[in-house]
């Protein structure tokens, strides 16, 4: 008869602590929500004159095509938004062979909060500005 009342005793306690270690879990998911780690966000030419929204710690990757053999790059145009901060530029062959396209990725991070235009320009960096230079424009939100 003792064992069985020690038995018992047994189940209620550990029943006490699983409900009090659940209730401790769900009372630190209420108190403490998640924070959404950061997105690569990566536009290309297609997505030309259209917005995109960004938050803190995001990055935005802008991939355009090129063909640098003729002397014409992409460049951050200098009326470019300054609420993004170029943090790296690389290109990518988009097939081989000499004279073939490339594409020019640039890499940005949010620097503020608030609305803007990032602008690039098509150009031959010996050359003077043209207002006729191909862009590329894009409508940037920053959260």
């Amino acid at each position: 008869m003792q064992r069985k009342a020690h038995f018992k005793s047994g189940l209620v306690f550990s029943g006490l602590v699983f409900f009090g270690l659940l209730s401790a879990f769900i009372a630190l998911l209420v108190c403490c929500p998640v924070v959404a780690s950061a997105a690569t966000k990566i536009v290309t030419d297609a997505d030309k004159g259209l917005a995109v929204q960004l938050k803190s710690g995001d990055v935005l990757e802008v991939r355009l095509s090129s063909n640098p053999t003729t002397g014409y790059e992409w460049y951050v145009h200098p009326q470019s938004t300054k609420l993004l901060k170029l943090t790296g530029q690389s290109q990518t062959d988009a097939a081989p062979g000499e004279g073939r396209p490339t594409v020019q990725i640039f890499k940005f991070a949010p620097n503020g909060k608030g609305t803007g235009t990032l602008l690039l320009h098509y150009v031959r960096s010996w050359e003077k500005p043209d207002p006729n230079e191909e862009q590329f424009s894009l409508q940037v939100t920053i959260e």
